[in-house]
């Protein structure tokens, strides 16, 4: 949704997720789970997915599958930090 006041158009602020992930560093094939995520938006098609835990793959295919849009990606040793964006 768009804002309008008068002749000025006020675009709404993309929501944007982070999420921070970890794998066990004893198991290279372990999956990704999330340690936190943050959530900055008005709809989360993907709520229950960003919890503690949960698989990092699954909630980012989920983000992906709204429309979301990864932006950065940066892997710090056994952690990983991941930001997606949906604008309007």
């Amino acid at each position: 949704m768009h804002e309008h006041t008068g002749n000025v158009f006020i675009p709404r602020p993309p929501d944007v997720v982070t999420i921070l992930w970890e794998r066990n560093p004893l198991d290279r094939q372990a999956p990704r789970t999330i340690v936190e995520a943050t959530v900055i938006e008005s709809e989360n098609p993907c709520e229950r997915l960003l919890a503690q835990g949960q698989r990092y793959r699954t909630a980012a295919h989920c983000l992906l599958d709204n429309s979301f849009e990864q932006i950065t990606a940066e892997r710090l040793e056994v952690f990983g930090v991941a930001v997606f964006v949906r604008e309007y």
